[in-house]
């Protein structure tokens, strides 16, 4: 019995998952040796169940002479009311000497088709003895995966979202699970509080235990803090080097003065002092009815004490008599109201192109553009498919119930859901791969690689630290499969997905921007 296999299939956690067909597996080991056909049956049970492993023992006495196992040929038939059958991963293991071989199949099982399956399944179509597998499987999820743009001018998002990419069953459960505690606390925080009035009253909805206290009842008021807020908080992609004073701004030195600490302006642009946040892109946005949205520019200062602090903020971009400039040396109340303008002009940036558009719509086109030119046996498919898990299924689900019209967008946000969706076009037709999207650039881009002239920059310095782990780690790994251009040429996966993630929108592919950077692009 110790020189037995046993055979762990793990079906995946996906609708219709599970199957009633008549499952058959062949063993290879890299010897040219084969089992027999090897019926996995357990009897008495219902195998190959959604989310469930099975485990099947094979006896010695059907695998022959074979050695370790370097490859699997698996395939159903059609038999059971259900028979479509996914497969997570089937792990063979030596019952004698523990050695597993792991087969990751993440993959529809079509009734009749062997399947032939690696031990790590990882290679270049070039080197595939099985590159036709490969073929026939992108065709058929190229018919799944197709691109449309919603609106004009909007990144491109899966035209219909395929079943594969729903929320499996447990997930789902978790987030409306965590929903139903969090709507059980809301209800809970309006028994037990008044309307809210002051921040003290808001205060209360902490006290019920939900959520610890945050830093902001604590510092709002402060400037320091608000300084703060550009470059350690929810959007710290906009603050710029200033290296002159745009004219739209109406500053003078003489209305700087009492800020600048006895510094010269001159001497403070010169040395990297001065920083700028321009929302000039929000300027003409659509508001929802009887709403205003400011196009604001803030200017600030790295002061004696290397804090960075406001020392001017216009709310419009055209100066005038109607547009002041505020200073800290208003009355408090005055620029503590127009810091709050401000910020909610911030986050309408932020909602709409640093969560939404960057992130969310942006990486949608490029999870496609994977899943339909990259084999699940590539080796970048399998480095990037963990990071666009439940991608599709959550864009789609906010565009249906956050940014529908009447939906949460248009109740909480300034814009509108019509005015975000402007933003993300303004934003997008401008944002490149190796500017915006890559972080030395970006931040080299604005002025703000400098650690010593802008300290406390947490932001920077934090996920530089992560960008350069990543990239070490990512570069190890291609370099694993990619040692030679010729393999980077000979990839014809690799250049069909590099063509269509540049390719314009307009001619039916991604659209990101990008400088020739190598024979890839």
């Amino acid at each position: 019995m110790m020189d037995d296999f046993f055979i762990h299939v793990a079906t995946g956690d996906k609708k219709n998952a599970g199957t009633d067909a008549n499952v058959a597996i062949i063993l290879h080991d890299e010897n040219g040796n084969s089992t027999q056909q090897i019926i996995l049956d357990n009897f008495f049970k219902n195998d190959f169940e959604r989310g469930h492993l099975n485990v099947f023992r094979v006896a010695r006495s059907k695998l022959g002479s074979i050695g370790e196992v370097g490859k699997i040929e698996l395939w159903r038939d059609n038999a059971g009311f259900g028979s479509d059958w996914y497969v997570d991963k089937i792990i063979v293991e030596n019952a004698k000497t523990k050695e597993q071989s792991v087969f990751p199949i993440l993959r529809w099982i079509k009734a009749g088709f062997h399947y032939k399956i690696k031990h790590l399944d990882t290679s270049l179509p070039q080197y595939d003895r099985h590159c036709e597998q490969r073929k026939m499987e992108l065709e058929d999820k190229k018919k799944f995966y197709q691109f449309e743009s919603k609106l004009p001018g909007l990144p491109v998002q899966i035209k219909i979202l395929p079943d594969d990419e729903l929320f499996s069953f447990d997930y789902l459960w978790d987030i409306t699970t965590t929903k139903v505690k969090l709507l059980a606390s809301g209800k809970y925080a309006n028994w037990t509080t008044e309307k809210w009035e002051s921040m003290e009253h808001l205060k209360n909805i902490y006290k019920q235990g939900t959520f610890p206290l945050p830093e902001e009842p604590y510092g709002w008021k402060d400037d320091l803090y608000f300084g703060r807020q550009r470059l350690a908080n929810a959007n710290t992609i906009l603050i710029k080097l200033c290296t002159a004073i745009p004219e739209k701004l109406a500053v003078t030195e003489s209305i700087l003065e009492p800020m600048l600490e006895g510094n010269k302006l001159q001497d403070l642009l010169k040395d990297k002092r001065i920083y700028i946040c321009d929302l000039e892109i929000l300027d003409g946005i659509k508001c929802l009815d009887g709403i205003t949205l400011c196009a604001p520019v803030a200017l600030f200062m790295v002061d004696n004490n290397k804090e960075l602090r406001p020392i001017a903020i216009q709310l419009y971009q055209k100066p005038g008599a109607d547009n002041p400039v505020f200073l800290p040396t208003d009355h408090p109340y005055t620029w503590i109201v127009a810091k709050m303008w401000y910020n909610n002009a911030d986050a309408a940036y932020h909602q709409s192109l640093t969560h939404l558009a960057f992130t969310h719509l942006a990486m949608e086109g490029v999870s496609v553009a994977t899943h339909r030119n990259l084999s699940q046996s590539h080796p970048v498919f399998k480095i990037l498919a963990p990071h666009f898990l439940y991608l599709l299924a959550i864009n789609t689900r906010a565009l249906q119930k956050l940014v529908s019209p009447g939906g949460w967008i248009d109740k909480s946000m300034t814009t509108g859901a019509n005015g975000m969706f402007e933003l993300v076009r303004r934003g997008i037709k401008d944002w490149r791969v190796d500017v915006d999207g890559t972080l030395p650039e970006d931040l080299k881009n604005r002025g703000v690689e400098d650690v010593c002239a802008l300290p406390n920059y947490h932001y920077r310095d934090d996920a530089l630290l992560l960008y350069y782990a990543i990239k070490n780690y990512v570069t190890k790994y291609v370099d694993l499969y990619y040692d030679t251009t010729e393999k980077i040429d000979g990839d014809w996966e690799l250049q069909s997905w590099a063509k269509e993630l540049s390719l314009d929108k307009e001619k039916g592919g991604v659209g990101l921007q990008v400088t020739l950077m190598c024979p890839l692009w």
